[in-house]
């Protein structure tokens, strides 16, 4: 099984969850719990032109949380490395009910 680290720290690939413009998410462990790890990646974008995206993503994330949109918690990120470690929520995704024809407009899905 392949390993990636966090601040020195080791975790188990499960799973390749999905990726987009800014980067791959995995979702991992470390024996103990489950997590998602984001990967940045320095693909081209035809159609987007990009910052420093690890910059980008903590700023964006402290901007949602301020304004009380719920979403996962942040719980390190690795700058040499450009990953973060997040929480991870099972279930479907905004995107599941969206194609399903689901999504409420509070956002209270399924």
């Amino acid at each position: 099984m392949k390993e990636m680290y966090v601040n020195e720290k080791s975790y188990e690939v499960i799973k390749l969850l999905g990726h987009g413009k800014g980067g791959y998410s995995y979702l991992v462990t470390d024996g103990t719990k489950e997590y998602v790890l984001k990967q940045i990646h320095h693909e081209p974008c035809d159609y987007y032109q990009f910052g420093n995206k690890i910059e980008s993503e903590m700023k964006d994330y402290k901007r949602l949380k301020e304004i009380g949109i719920p979403m996962p918690e942040m719980f390190e990120v690795d700058m040499e490395k450009e990953r973060i470690l997040k929480e991870y929520i099972k279930g479907d995704t905004i995107f599941d009910y969206v194609l399903r024809n689901e999504m409420q407009p509070d956002c209270a899905c399924g």
